[in-house]
């Protein structure tokens, strides 16, 4: 699921490549990978990967088809598609697609009509095919008149929350019925985040972090504009229609440390840890620039740093403690890519300079750094071989090793 688990931490379990080859190679443009009927006919991954057990790779763009890929038994140089899905004139926007516990269900939102149009959600659970290359739709549960563009999170006992646009989150049990909803803000593009507790924290366009209990019920609210810091890049949450880049909203996914803190970027360049009560705990400027971290952050395996990319500044790395400065790895563009911490402590980071970074996360020194040759806006992913996936914005899922 999106940044590897229901909190978001983006650990992956595996080691990922110590040096950047390319090894296979999947072009969703080619025409035969184009569906007819794309809501938005452009090439572009804006999801991030996910990863099943057997390292097939599950990943969607915007022209609205989900890929389930594999390793060519033919070719050593290419990814073979097992199947796909694409619901009609539907898009999933950059939502990133979540498994079951098993492996065999995928789970993602689609809304038909682009950005422009009204749009219907529909929240499908799919299945690989007995035969042929179209997937299987197990269930699917409608989502209102609105677009999705959140990724599904999956909670323990099988439980897939997802958001849309309308700012309804839905709870849905693993066959398909919807447990609740709950209203919580005017447009919701973040991924809901699960704490220990079942708290489910996520934020709105309108400036604000809610935190909704396991039943559904909005416990408190944290408002991004009553605490803006020392050098304030935006004072008007409603600037823009509040959600745009000139506002205080926020369309990045919180992480959950392990003492159930709360950790989530917004457009004002601000990172804030929020207490398990809602309350400030510290703030963080990054570099001052509108739309300042649309990224969701990693959290280190001792639970003591958070690692993020922002507009401006490159990659940071923080003192989960008290927020303080601890290296600072400088990008001369846009990072909306959230990182991806692998097993040996590497975090690797994809940038719109069309570079993807391999970092230490203890000091920030740079291991490797390969040109994609395209821009990366979605988080990597590590295969259980090692190897690491790419998804760039010219249609090109990259597998690197």
């Amino acid at each position: 699921m999106y940044q590897q688990d229901p909190q978001h931490t983006g650990r992956s379990p595996y080691a990922g490549p110590r040096q950047a080859t390319v090894l296979r190679r999947f072009d969703t443009s080619l025409p035969e990978n184009m569906p007819p009927d794309a809501a938005i006919p452009r090439d572009d991954f804006q999801s991030s990967s996910a990863i099943g057990p057997d390292g097939t790779i599950y990943v969607a763009n915007f022209p609205g088809v989900l890929f389930a890929l594999r390793d060519s038994s033919t070719a050593r140089d290419r990814l073979d598609l097992v199947w796909r899905f694409h619901p009609p004139n539907a898009s999933s926007f950059h939502a990133t697609p979540a498994l079951s516990s098993d492996g065999g269900t995928v789970y993602l939102g689609f809304a038909s009509g682009g950005f422009n149009a009204p749009g219907k959600a529909t929240l499908y659970a799919l299945k690989a095919p007995a035969s042929g290359t179209d997937a299987q739709v197990a269930w699917s549960v409608d989502l209102g008149d609105a677009r999705v563009m959140a990724s599904p999170t999956v909670g323990p006992d099988g439980t897939i929350y997802v958001a849309n646009s309308a700012g309804v989150l839905y709870a849905v049990s693993p066959d398909g019925q919807v447990r609740w909803t709950a209203q919580s803000g005017p447009t919701i593009k973040s991924a809901p985040a699960l704490g220990a507790d079942g708290t489910l924290h996520h934020a709105t366009s309108d400036g604000k972090m809610y935190a909704v209990s396991p039943q559904g019920q909005v416990r408190w609210t944290f408002d991004f504009g009553e605490h803006l810091g020392p050098t304030p890049l935006v004072t008007n949450p409603n600037a823009s229609g509040g959600g745009g880049a000139s506002g205080i909203g926020s369309g990045a996914s919180p992480t959950i440390g392990p003492d159930a803190t709360i950790y989530v970027g917004a457009n004002n360049s601000n990172m804030y840890a929020v207490a398990p009560d809602g309350t400030l705990k510290w703030l963080f400027e990054a570099e001052r620039e509108l739309a300042g971290i649309w990224t969701t952050p990693c959290l280190s395996a001792d639970g003591g740093t958070i690692f993020f990319g922002a507009n401006k500044g490159g990659v940071y790395a923080l003192n989960t403690a008290n927020g303080s400065k601890r290296w600072q790895f400088p990008v001369y563009g846009s990072i909306y890519a959230s990182s991806v911490l692998d097993s040996r402590g590497v975090l690797y980071t994809g940038t719109t300079v069309e570079h993807v970074y391999a970092l230490d996360s203890a000091q920030g020194e740079l291991l490797w750094d390969m040109d994609i040759h395209n821009q990366v806006w979605s988080a990597p992913s590590i295969r259980p071989d090692g190897t690491l996936v790419i998804a760039d914005r010219g249609g090109q899922v990259q597998v690197i090793g």
